[in-house]
């Protein structure tokens, strides 16, 4: 794995985010 991150690797990250903030918005809320 290489250190320098691609756009792929950054939208992933972010789609990730966005699953988990909305997980924890409907579930929790533990992440936001």
């Amino acid at each position: 794995m290489e250190a320098t991150l691609d756009t792929n690797t950054l939208l992933i990250l972010l789609i990730v985010l966005l699953l988990l903030g909305g997980g924890g918005l409907y579930g929790r809320g533990r992440w936001f």
